[in-house]
């Protein structure tokens, strides 16, 4: 059923959708920030990253966020993707005042202290270090993304592309990035729960009324090439086992076969009863572990397969077996009680995320960035209208051996 919601655009362009529920005594306060790891400079990457941390050292008039959710009650998180950078506060519904003041005190603008920047460098650092230089198979992303993304921005994923561009960053860079994405036309807010419309739009117009909006965005991301030619990248590290990853272009979030592309990645390779995981690992023995799956990223992605080959199968033969399932399918390989069950899935995924207050808002504030809520409010029915024929068709489209990116990720001898 689709969620019921209504919204109010400010003046300043700062876009709300408020989602009323009267049986919970909660509410959810989500800020989406449409500014990710694809809108930086090339030569300075990780900022968005970096500011998701900074967000929550201080604004002009609140010393310590943390400090001031707990007087209520208030659980809080953030996270940033390549796309956006979301904010989320859930806490009592009567306190919902308190989480407007605390997010408009800090999209108004923050403390800029040296001293907390420093502090957050180094954190997202050790981050850096520990989950992506210094972890078994921590890179594997990082280098995946930068061999196949040979233009777009996506080549480096949120945490950065080095160490170094982390480090350089100077309070200048802080403020300038600060001023041109974290402004309400460039933001969505939703409000969720135990509230009533016709109180949440003054009060928002209260807090977040007097902030100046930014400047008018113009996003133009180099585009990557349709691939020509088969590449290959090979890479050795001090990892257990090998692991095998190939790609091939799939289309951005918003496009129409998105559905249906999606529904592809897991009948291919989603849980154990998907086509990959049954020949592969059960049957023929040839990998302890394969998926398949989709970026899922605004801008065109990539459908990746990845797996790890079985004891006393080099990863060379692993990819061979491979090449002769995908490239050999049948023209109908894929029959509607296998994709019914898929669609049944989905379908349950999407209930139990409609679960929770906090969730239903984060549905609507990722949405409503992405472009509208509108978009994303039946997409049981877009997932069900997908038919085998648009999956066999599109199956056949990205299989080509010249589409495909693959790499070799292996163990160092």
């Amino acid at each position: 059923m689709p969620l019921q919601f209504q919204r109010h655009i400010l003046s300043n362009g700062l876009r709300l959708i408020v989602h009323e529920d009267h049986s919970t005594p909660l509410a959810s306060c989500n800020v989406v920030y449409k500014v990710g790891s694809r809108d930086e400079n090339p030569d300075m990457t990780g900022m968005a990253h970096l500011f998701e941390h900074f967000m929550f050292t201080g604004s002009k008039n609140i010393a310590d966020f943390d400090a001031q959710l707990q007087r209520v009650g208030a659980i809080n998180n953030a996270y940033t993707t390549q796309d956006i950078t979301h904010y989320y506060i859930t806490l009592p519904a009567v306190n919902i005042e308190h989480a407007l003041w605390l997010e408009s005190d800090r999209m108004m603008e923050l403390a800029f202290q040296q001293e907390k920047l420093d502090i957050q460098k180094h954190v997202v650092i050790e981050e850096f270090k520990e989950n992506f230089l210094n972890r078994p198979y921590g890179d594997m992303w990082m280098l995946y993304n930068q061999f196949y993304f040979q233009k777009h921005p996506y080549q480096w994923l949120p945490i950065g592309k080095e160490i170094s561009h982390i480090e350089k960053v100077m309070m200048d860079d802080m403020k300038a990035f600060f001023y041109i994405y974290y402004r309400p036309n460039n933001a969505v807010l939703t409000i969720s729960g135990n509230v009533r419309f016709e109180e949440i739009v003054p009060l928002v117009e209260k807090w977040f009324g007097p902030i100046p909006a930014g400047p008018a965005l113009k996003r133009q991301y180099p585009q990557e090439n349709r691939p020509t030619q088969h590449r290959m990248y090979e890479v050795e590290r001090n990892v257990p086992a090998d692991m095998l990853f190939k790609g091939w272009p799939t289309c951005g979030r918003l496009d129409a076969d998105f559905y249906a592309y999606d529904m592809l990645s897991d009948l291919f390779g989603s849980g154990q009863s998907s086509y990959l995981y049954k020949k592969f690992v059960m049957e023929d023995a040839v990998f302890t572990d394969i998926s398949a799956y989709i970026t899922g990223t605004l801008d065109p992605g990539v459908f990746i397969i990845g797996g790890r080959p079985a004891e006393g199968v080099s990863i060379e033969e692993a990819d061979r077996k491979l090449n002769d399932f995908i490239y050999q399918l049948p023209e109908n390989s894929i029959s509607s009680n296998d994709l019914q069950k898929v669609k049944n899935r989905v379908e349950s995924i999407i209930l139990q995320n409609d679960i929770k207050i906090e969730d239903r808002s984060s549905s609507l504030a990722v949405a409503e960035s992405f472009s509208c809520a509108e978009d994303f409010n039946d997409e049981t029915n877009r997932y069900f209208a997908v038919t085998e024929e648009q999956i066999n068709t599109l199956c056949h489209k990205m299989f080509r051996q010249e589409q495909e990116a693959t790499m070799y990720y292996k163990c160092a001898n």
